[in-house]
């Protein structure tokens, strides 16, 4: 019985960590990148590389299209987290069952990865060689100041707070 309950309490730990991380992709990039001003005004990404009005009409229907993508994966990630709490809850959990479907959470979550990774080169090839340079430096600034890698009861890694402090 307390074998069944670890393993209950293991499962439940990893559905929720896979809804945290879920939920943290997919908030980080399913909108158009957001940077700060000075005044604290949200600034989009593209506004801070000085585009011209040929290079904004490509970029638009490609950000468009990847926003489109990026809201129907993170649906079907969504769906399937509440199936998934449903096989979990079943009286008798079929395991094979959980881990058939946490696979296909786990390829949707893939999908989601390599359709930004497809976005981003797919946009830095509009841009100028100059252009280029300031938007991956942009992304890292973004990435690096985006928030924490872990939920807000939990403390960060050691190193992270002062990385976080002098990023």
């Amino acid at each position: 019985m307390k074998n069944n309950i670890k393993t209950l309490a293991i499962v439940f730990s990893v559905v929720l960590n896979i809804a945290f991380l879920t939920f943290t992709a997919y908030s980080r990039w399913s909108h158009a990148p957001v940077a700060r001003s000075p005044s604290g005004e949200g600034v989009m990404l593209y506004e801070q590389l000085d585009l011209t009005a040929e290079q904004l009409k490509r970029i638009e229907p490609l950000r468009d299209r990847f926003h489109a993508e990026m809201n129907r994966i993170g649906e079907d990630i969504r769906v399937m987290q509440m199936e998934l709490f449903d096989l979990l809850a079943a009286p008798a959990p079929d395991r094979q069952a959980i881990q058939a479907h946490q696979e296909k959470i786990r390829d949707l979550q893939r999908s989601m990865q390599d359709n930004v990774v497809n976005h981003v080169l797919e946009e830095s090839t509009v841009l100028t060689p100059e252009q280029r340079v300031k938007f991956f430096q942009l992304l890292k600034e973004r990435s690096k100041t985006a928030g924490r890698s872990c939920p807000p009861w939990m403390k960060p890694p050691k190193g992270a707070e002062a990385n976080e402090k002098h990023g």
